[in-house]
């Protein structure tokens, strides 16, 4: 059907290129030639070429899954440019007469591209509306979201490979930066690709500088990324915190200490609110961002100058598709880690709180079997299969997955706070074997990325090595003239704390009085507590506070939604009676106090002082 057009003077015709960088012409020719492909490529090597060129010159449908709206409206509009309404997108920004238009274009053969988000598949309606059309190339952008081996494993993307075979696609394309050769090769089986073309360009980005900086405190850290932000050829800039209360806390200090407004991303923001950010962040408006990963996929500000990670991510290929957001324009940009001793200790407590015991199998498996009809299939809320497994509903989310693995339920593509899919099998001690198998996999996974990246982190060898070697790249590490490679290799990418201009600003951070036990700062345990006191409903007394603040899966937590809390496990490292220490000292100060009677609850002074008046009030 292709085989006549020729790759390089569509090149020429459509972007005006002379040539393609590498890979992309394998990769291109592989889509015109109806083969499957696996394509990974470093941030900023150009896979969206890959697709798009031979998506506008077939004559079928390209269908493109990408996980950000962002991220599609920006390639959206690119290529409006020089396709004009040939391209066009779906999702949930969109008006629903809106995202009906787009789809009867794509029927009726007007559109080449179109760009839709991987949920659209757990929707019956737009499987329905997309059922004829002729789709030639299904493209899986971000695919290392398929594998559960991944650092970022969607549910979302789980059954992409079963809508492809659904609507008869010619090939599949699946593309990735950051995949080791185990994720990649998952990645293919999920996908169910056809002995498809691998495309692997290396994962070297020799524009950027990395560094590790041992601290020895939470507070010597954001001394230290103050100093790093001070300097404003640093900035724009995103820096990554482990959890949300982290983000609020260190976006606070640091726009005290800089003397701007930081702005906060994480996911207990509401829709808006995220968006207005990642808008004013990408316009410029914003030249800090504070944030958790959930400011991920789909930023691609090419400006970018620093990422500086506050704790150590769960993994290398975490940190490198994190750090990777850096310099996508190909001028000098570093990356930052900056670590201490007890981000070990949050990292082993989280590992060990991802394991899965039978009985949340046992009681997961028989509820979609209670709640199949006739023909097996389910349709359940997530919610529910979390209350009853006593844990989150991403864990519930994984359990599911554990199941499908052991032929017990074939998952279908479901909304985000769903489980959809069909019983295939019974319940029984195999199929509990089964289970215990992958699930023990995924434990031995997760402890397997903990070696890794601590490994890296504290290793004394050159990290753009270790960098290339963790993901299968032997090639010679390499940077651009004028670019430091790391801080093994040139120490004076270190930052220090020492900057008088920001240290002196840095202590309105707060007192320096002796850290509560576990090494985190007393005061911001203060602050997370009465945080939690203010916002819980309904109220909360002594050992509610601490299970929220340490992350407790209790099924009251969950009742009451104070999981979504920015504060829910922000000390999960801590032991509970350290923070009740927290909590009694707070009572004891007349910070907080306790209601009395059979179930005492608590409450924060300052709130009641507000609400009768007496703010200037002494306590």
């Amino acid at each position: 059907m292709t085989a006549a057009i020729d790759p390089r003077a569509e090149l020429r015709r459509i972007f005006g290129f002379d040539a393609f960088r590498p890979g992309q012409e394998e990769a291109v020719r592989a889509a015109l030639e109806g083969r499957d492909a696996l394509v990974v490529m470093p941030t900023g090597a150009g896979k969206s070429l890959c697709y798009q060129l031979p998506g506008l010159v077939r004559d079928d449908l390209t269908l493109v899954v990408s996980p950000l709206v962002s991220l599609m409206q920006d390639q959206v509009e690119g290529l409006r440019r020089v396709a004009g309404d040939a391209v066009g997108l779906v999702n949930s920004q969109q008006s629903l007469a809106r995202n009906r238009e787009v789809l009867a274009r794509a029927r009726s053969g007007q559109l080449k591209l179109l760009y839709v988000a991987p949920e659209r598949f757990g929707s019956r309606g737009f499987l329905d509306a997309i059922d004829g059309v002729r789709v030639g190339l299904f493209v899986v952008d971000e695919a290392h979201c398929v594998s559960q081996w991944g650092h970022d494993f969607r549910p979302d993307y789980f059954r992409l490979g079963d809508a492809a075979r659904y609507l008869r696609a010619r090939a599949i394309m699946a593309l990735t930066a950051t995949a080791t050769r185990r994720v990649a090769d998952d990645v293919a089986e999920r996908l169910a690709l056809a002995e498809p073309v691998r495309v692997t360009t290396g994962f070297d980005r020799p524009n950027l500088s990395f560094a590790v900086v041992p601290c020895r405190s939470r507070q010597d850290k954001h001394r230290r990324i103050a100093t790093v932000l001070h300097d404003l050829e640093s900035r724009p800039a995103i820096v990554y915190a482990g959890t949300r209360a982290g983000c609020e806390e260190l976006a606070k200090q640091l726009g005290r200490a800089l003397e701007l407004d930081v702005a906060v991303y994480h996911a207990g923001l509401d829709r808006e609110r995220r968006a207005a950010v990642q808008r004013a962040f990408m316009n410029g408006d914003t030249p800090i961002v504070v944030a958790t990963n959930a400011f991920g996929m789909g930023v691609d500000k090419a400006d970018a100058r620093t990422v500086l990670h506050e704790t150590v991510p769960q993994s290398v290929e975490q940190y490198y598709q994190e750090a990777g957001r850096a310099g996508r324009d190909g001028a000098p940009a570093r990356c930052l880690l900056f670590s201490e001793a007890r981000d070990k200790g949050l990292h082993t407590f989280f590992i060990e709180r991802a394991a899965i015991e039978d009985a949340a199998f046992r009681v997961v498996a028989r509820r979609l079997a209670r709640e199949a009809n006739e023909q097996g299939r389910y349709d359940v809320e997530l919610g529910l299969l979390a209350d009853l497994a006593h844990c989150d509903r991403e864990q519930a989310r994984a359990i599911v997955g554990h199941l499908a693995r052991a032929g017990v339920v074939q998952p279908a593509p479901s909304p985000p706070d769903r489980a959809s899919g069909r019983v295939v099998g019974e319940w029984d001690r195999w199929a509990l074997k089964a289970c215990r198998e992958s699930a023990g996999e995924a434990q031995r996974v997760r402890w397997r990325q903990y070696r890794a990246v601590w490994g890296f982190v504290e290793q004394r060898r050159c990290r753009r090595a270790a960098l290339l070697r963790h993901f299968g790249d032997r090639q010679a590490p390499f940077t651009d003239p004028g670019v430091p490679c790391c801080d093994v290799c040139d120490p004076a990418l270190v930052p220090t704390s020492e900057s008088v201009a920001a240290t002196v600003r840095l202590r309105r951070f707060g007192s320096a009085a002796a850290p509560a036990a576990g090494g985190a700062d007393a005061g911001e345990l203060a602050a997370a507590i009465v945080a939690v006191v203010e916002a819980a409903r309904p109220p909360v007394g002594r050992t509610r506070a601490v299970e929220i603040l340490r992350g407790s899966r209790s099924q009251a937590i969950a009742e009451h939604s104070y999981d979504g809390l920015p504060q829910y496990g922000a000390f999960a490292h801590l032991r509970g009676e350290e923070v009740m220490q927290g909590v009694d000292m707070l009572i004891a100060r007349g910070t907080l106090r306790s209601t009395g009677g059979r179930y005492p609850t608590l409450r924060s002074t300052r709130a009641e002082r507000e609400r009768t008046g007496t703010v200037g009030a002494a306590s």
